[in-house]
């Protein structure tokens, strides 16, 4: 038997408890792998009401996990160790997010993918298609070469034609699952170079209503909709639609360590968090209703749920990262050139660095810091990136500098006037905490140099988000200009830097020198460095929580998501009137009965 330890008590969909019993349907989420394929670091929070089972010191700790082997590893024993059906199913961004993804176009995944872990289900992920920028790259050719089933009902070609099925059907413990998949909706608006020309990302929430009802009307008994859009626009879906009984959510990297009941409309949503962990939810199928037990396996290294890596995965795992490891290695992307071990040893720092964190992180800090004293300029801007690995005390090497800027986008400078920076941040901040939740796209703070200092008020109304900006101790001045380093993004118009939006005058772009020369150069200076949250970033008002262990659970970028800490509502900012009262889930849609709509 595999073990049982850790999971939660077994409950209906609509979050009443249920009796003990066997599992008919295991399903297994992986999602948000970001490349990482052999061992590395996570950081983790100490939430009291939701939190990995690890001992803590503080409010957050780093441990070491050790890549996919140790999914596959899991996914084995949930295979041959239990009396129910398996289903793996992976939501996207798997491409991107080291060097090994960056210089391959997201190639070297494929091989783990296929052979080992073997999912039954992929639904791209927004940086799934991150390569497009590179003058090889092809997202259709990464999904053609996967071996499951690509399912995506709202990606079309420039054409309008759907690229792929949205929905598939698998008859699992005497049941019809289906299965509905969707990509990231906001991909068009995130980095227009990833899609211009090639796709188009339907948005409307409707769409995976319509799969499901779909679904359901071809015989489906239990409906599960897999997608990489993000936990609160999956929640605000749950709460709109009766016709899914189990969302599986990723992209925001949240780890639901106790799932979202949607009492409502009973279903219940689930984001597995990224690269190390592994969502698992067992599901039986009894004449008054399913009922699911669930545990989020963090897979950090000596917990007794954690297997030993397998084997034959590790030794793939070797082989197609050999090349990067080697003396002899030379890789190369457009005028940009890999010549050395990703094991170099670059730098030296003192405390961890990590980025899982919304409004403000040490690496995004280190990066402009760098980048500022680089060009000499007044500050530095840059996305507030969330997706990477965390690095702990000590050595930092080439390759820990990848994993979080896997790009090979030039770095750039230019000037701006205060007003256009200010506006930009506005436009971030409406991303962020807009409280139309369809509408939250972003789901993080631009980040800037350690000189600058931004107060925000969340629930302040549109464009009055930024309370005030200050450059070295100054309020920034709306007619002054300011010498800004950031990058240059690929597929945006020849003037705009960093994806602000906004042409810059004076530009100069670097051509083949990129984030990681830039902060291997910092390093070298500044080693051992000493980076941490500075309180950069200031909330009035309700405020919001920079990390799960600031704030109740469950932990929903924007933190201002809650309602006294006990329940999910769309935010504190919507007025009661923007509810969809949905009715409670029909007999039709109950499990053993022929009737459908």
């Amino acid at each position: 038997m595999i073990d049982e330890s850790y999971m939660s008590d077994w409950r209906q969909f609509d979050g009443r408890p249920a009796p003990d019993g066997e599992a008919d349907l295991t399903l297994a989420h992986l999602t948000d792998l970001h490349g990482q394929l052999g061992p590395s670091h996570q950081v983790y929070y100490d939430n009291p009401h939701s939190r990995p089972d690890i001992e803590f010191d503080g409010d957050q700790t780093v441990r070491p996990v050790r890549g996919i082997a140790t999914h596959v590893a899991k996914l084995s024993e949930l295979q041959s160790g239990g009396d129910s059906d398996l289903l793996t199913l992976a939501s996207g961004d798997t491409f991107h997010g080291t060097a090994e993804t960056t210089y391959t176009n997201g190639q070297v995944m494929l091989d783990p993918l296929n052979e080992h872990v073997e999912p039954d289900v992929y639904v791209p992920g927004n940086w799934d298609f991150g390569h497009e920028a590179a003058a090889d790259g092809s997202a259709c050719e990464l999904f053609d070469a996967i071996d499951a089933p690509v399912l995506a009902c709202n990606l079309r070609n420039d054409d309008g034609e759907l690229l792929y099925d949205g929905t598939i059907c698998f008859e699992r413990a005497g049941i019809s699952v289906g299965v509905v998949g969707m990509t990231n909706v906001y991909i068009d608006q995130m980095a227009p170079a990833f899609h211009e020309g090639k796709y188009q990302f339907d948005k409307a929430p409707k769409l995976l209503d319509d799969a499901a009802k779909a679904l359901r009307n071809k015989g489906a008994d239990f409906v599960v909709a897999v997608t990489e859009i993000g936990l609160p626009w999956m929640v605000q879906a749950a709460k709109d639609f009766e016709s899914i009984d189990l969302m599986l959510s990723a992209h925001t990297h949240e780890y639901t360590h106790d799932p979202i009941v949607i009492e409502q409309t009973g279903t219940v949503v689930v984001e597995s968090g990224m690269g190390e962990a592994l969502g698992r939810i067992d599901v039986r199928f009894d004449p008054e209703g399913a009922a699911f037990r669930h545990v989020l396996y963090c897979f950090v290294e000596g917990h007794e749920y954690t297997p030993d890596p397998d084997l034959e995965t590790r030794e793939t795992i070797k082989q197609v990262r050999a090349p990067f490891f080697g003396d002899d290695t030379v890789h190369e992307r457009g005028d940009v050139t890999l010549d050395r071990p990703l094991d170099t040893v670059v730098g030296e720092t003192d405390r961890p660095l990590s980025r899982q964190s919304f409004l403000e992180s040490a690496w995004n800090t280190l990066f402009n810091d760098a980048l500022r004293e680089y060009f000499e300029t007044d500050l530095a801007v840059a996305h507030g990136f969330r997706y990477g690995q965390a690095i702990p005390a000590g050595e930092i090497t080439l390759g820990d500098l990848y994993t979080v800027f896997p790009m090979t986008a030039p770095v750039a400078i230019g000037d701006a006037w205060g007003q256009q920076l200010q506006t930009h941040m506005e436009r971030y901040l409406f991303n962020n905490f807009t409280p139309h939740v369809y509408g939250q796209e972003d789901g993080r703070v631009r980040s800037y140099s350690s000189n600058v200092e931004c107060v925000l008020d969340p629930t302040a109304k549109r464009g009055r988000r930024l309370v005030e900006m200050r450059v070295d101790g100054d309020p920034i001045e709306a007619g002054e200009t300011y010498r800004v380093a950031t990058f240059r993004r690929p597929g945006d118009p020849d003037r705009d830097l960093g994806g602000c939006g906004f042409p810059f005058r004076n530009v100069r772009v670097e051509s083949g020198t990129i984030p990681v020369d830039i902060i291997e150069e910092y390093l070298a200076a500044h080693s051992p460095v000493e980076y941490d949250v500075m309180g950069l970033v200031e909330t009035v008002g309700d405020g919001a929580q920079n990390t799960p262990a600031d704030g109740p659970y469950p932990y929903i970028q924007p933190g201002v998501d809650y309602a006294d800490g006990t329940e999910y509502i769309q935010t504190s900012m919507i007025p009661r009137r923007f509810d969809h009262a949905v009715t409670c889930r029909t007999e039709e849609h109950q499990f053993g009965t022929e009737t459908r709509e």
